[in-house]
């Protein structure tokens, strides 16, 4: 199956949900223990405001050897569930907060890369 195939496979698998998102972030390896603590303490301002935008069942999980994060949430709608965070007063602040933590992006600029990963199966 060629890229273009799977492209359109993934577009258009009835298993696709408007619901449900996971991505992918990379952590500087040797800033993980630092990343791990401020997790343990987000802010409630950050808490609500994600809350209020519509993200539930939000996990983050690591592998800790190279420092990749998979995240996972839910909402009614997904995108419009990332908008409304994005444009969250306390939004910028967090992230500015977190930004030292992540392997620049692939275009060499700090802060990282989120990966949006498609879903193309789901059993309930």
């Amino acid at each position: 199956m060629t890229a273009p195939d799977l492209d359109q496979l993934l577009a258009s698998t009835d298993a696709r949900s408007p619901g449900r998102c996971c991505f992918l972030l990379h952590v500087k390896p040797e800033k993980l223990p630092e990343y791990v603590e401020a997790h343990q303490h987000v802010w409630e301002e950050m808490r609500e405001a994600l809350t209020e935008a519509g993200w539930r069942n939000y996990s983050l999980f690591l592998r800790a050897e190279d420092g990749l994060v998979v995240g996972y949430f839910e909402a009614d709608d997904v995108d419009a569930a990332q908008r409304s965070i994005a444009e969250a007063a306390i939004a910028p602040r967090w992230e500015a907060a977190m930004a030292e933590y992540f392997a620049p992006a692939a275009d060499g600029t700090p802060g990282g890369d989120k990966e949006i990963l498609p879903q193309y199966f789901h059993l309930s």
